[in-house]
Order: structure tokens, then C-alpha cells, then sequence
């Protein structure tokens, strides 16, 4: 997958979080595209099992799409804290660079990333 379609279906997941609705037009607005690339970049995705979609409709997650969705947003979510805590870079930056270093991360990078954050973690609570 590439990383814009990375970067698509990270964002479905983070706009159907809690009920909320994916629609094409805020997909548009917040990655500062148009509509039409949107629908390409949706039709694809749907294509290869990752979204339900039929056009004007609402963008829907199916399982594989939502695991790998989940899966990216914990590679983001661990890169940026390992920079923040760790490193004390500022959040914004660290949130910047951990965009663009999660889609070439390897996994076993990232699962020793996962592995030190939580000993990391919990030996601050000592």
C-alpha cells in the first residue's frame, strides 16, 4: 500500500472514531485535496477490501481495513511518544516526523519501539 493510501485510511479510521462519519468532503478538507482525487483514492481502497463505499455514501471500515488502520495509528502514536518522553521534542514536530517515518518503519522496528516505550512507561511509575 502506498503512503497515501496509508495516509487515507488512517485518516477514515481517525474520522469514524466514536460514531462519527468519513465523508469525502472532510477527507478533502483536512488532507487539502479534492474531491475527486478523494473518490479515486477511495475506490481504490475499496478495491482491495479496505473500505465499503458506494459514491455520495458515507465511507465505511471493513475489518481488514480497520485492523490495518489501527495498526498504523499505533506505529504514529508510538514514534511520536518515544519522541516526546524520550526525547523531549516538541510535540508538534515529533507528531510531523513520526507521519512520515510510520509508513517506512519496518514491524520489527516498531514492536521494539512498542516494547521499550512500555518498559519505559511503567518504570516511570516506580
Amino acid at each position: 500500500m502506498t503512503i497515501a493510501m496509508q495516509n487515507y485510511l488512517e485518516l477514515i479510521y481517525e474520522l469514524s472514531l466514536d460514531g462519527k462519519k468519513a465523508r469525502v468532503s472532510d477527507i478533502a478538507k483536512q488532507l487539502g485535496v479534492s474531491k475527486p482525487s478523494v473518490n479515486n483514492a477511495v475506490v481504490v481502497l475499496a478495491k482491495n477490501g479496505y473500505v465499503d463505499y458506494e459514491k455520495y455514501a458515507d465511507i465505511k471500515l471493513t475489518d481488514k481495513g480497520r485492523k490495518t488502520a489501527e495498526f498504523i495509528c499505533s506505529k504514529h502514536q508510538t514514534i511520536k511518544q518515544l519522541f516526546i518522553d524520550v526525547l523531549n521534542i516538541d510535540e508538534k514536530i515529533a507528531d510531523t516526523d513520526a507521519c512520515l517515518i510510520e509508513h517506512v518503519i519496518s514491524d520489527e522496528s516498531i514492536k521494539a519501539m512498542q516494547v521499550f516505550m512500555e518498559n519505559y512507561q511503567k518504570n516511570k511509575l516506580d
